[in-house]
C-alpha cells in the first residue's frame, strides 16, 4: 500500500479514535454539569427590543443557511437592552457581527480579535483568512473608526492593554470551537465584563453534534469550576454573567 495512503487511514482512525473519546468525556460531564436552560426572557425583558434590518454580507449566524434556530437575533437584542458602550468579540471572521452590533449600538466601541491564517492552531475553525479578509464587512460599512481589529492567536491574547477590569457590557465567544481555546478565551475576558454584562459563547448547544461538542464541553468544564454558564433556548449560544452563581 502507498505511504500516503496509509498516513490518511492512519490519521483517519486517529480522528475516529479521539471523537470517540471527547463523546465518552463529554456524556460524563454532562451527567453533573450539563447545562441549565435559560429563556430569552430572562436576559430582554418581555423581548420586545426592536432592532435594526440585519446587514447581510458575510452573514454567518444562523438562520441564514438553516431554519432550525435563530442565532443572529438573540444577539442583537441583547445587544441593544444591554445599550452596549464596549463590546469585545473573539472570532472577527468577515466582520459581518461587528458591523451589525455597530448598526444596533450606535454609541457602542468594539474590540475584535482574529488570527490570520498563519497564525492559527486550532482545529475546530470556521475560516483561514488573510488580513485583508479579516473585518472586511464592518470597514466596507464604515464602522472602522469605532472598531479597534486585533490580528492574534486569542491564546495570547492580553485584554489589559485595551480594556479595564468590569468595563465590557458584552462579550461574544465564537473564533476556535476546540475546548482549550474556548476555556482560554472565556479566561481571558470574563474578568473585563461589568456585573450585569454578559458573555455569550457561541456554537453551543446540548446535542453536541459535530463541532458543537468543544464549546458545549468547555461550558461544562468551566460550569464544573464555578461559572454559571447556561444554554439559551432554541439557540447555538451559551450564556454567562457575572450575576450568575452555579
Amino acid at each position: 500500500m502507498p505511504s500516503g495512503i496509509v498516513v490518511r487511514s492512519v490519521r483517519r482512525r486517529l480522528s475516529v479514535t479521539r471523537r470517540k473519546v471527547l463523546e465518552l468525556s463529554a456524556s460524563r460531564l454532562a451527567k453533573s454539569y450539563a447545562l441549565p436552560t435559560i429563556k430569552l426572557d430572562a436576559l430582554v425583558p418581555g423581548s420586545e427590543v426592536e432592532i435594526e434590518p440585519r446587514i447581510p454580507e458575510q452573514i454567518c449566524l444562523p438562520p441564514m443557511g438553516t431554519k432550525q434556530h435563530d442565532d443572529f437575533t438573540p444577539l442583537m437584542k441583547i445587544a441593544r437592552s444591554l445599550d452596549a458602550a464596549l463590546i469585545v468579540e473573539l472570532g472577527t471572521a468577515h466582520g459581518n457581527t461587528v458591523a451589525n452590533l455597530c448598526r444596533q449600538c450606535p454609541a457602542a466601541r468594539v474590540f475584535t480579535v482574529n488570527a490570520p491564517a498563519t497564525q492559527q492552531t486550532g482545529r475546530l475553525t470556521t475560516f483561514a483568512l488573510t488580513v485583508e479578509e479579516i473585518g472586511s464587512v464592518y470597514r466596507s460599512h464604515g464602522y472602522g473608526p469605532r472598531v479597534t481589529q486585533l490580528f492574534e492567536n486569542t491564546l495570547k491574547l492580553d485584554l489589559s492593554r485595551h480594556c479595564t477590569e468590569g468595563s465590557v457590557d458584552l462579550a461574544v465567544i465564537d473564533a476556535c470551537h476546540d475546548t482549550r481555546y474556548v476555556i482560554n478565551d472565556f479566561e481571558r475576558v470574563y474578568p473585563y465584563v461589568k456585573r450585569r454584562g454578559i458573555v455569550l459563547l457561541h456554537d453551543t448547544h446540548p446535542s453536541m453534534s459535530g463541532h458543537l461538542i468543544g464549546s458545549y464541553t468547555a461550558c461544562m468544564q468551566l460550569r464544573k469550576r464555578g461559572f454559571d454558564i447556561r444554554h439559551l433556548e432554541d439557540t447555538w449560544w451559551g450564556v454567562w454573567s457575572p450575576e450568575y452563581r452555579a
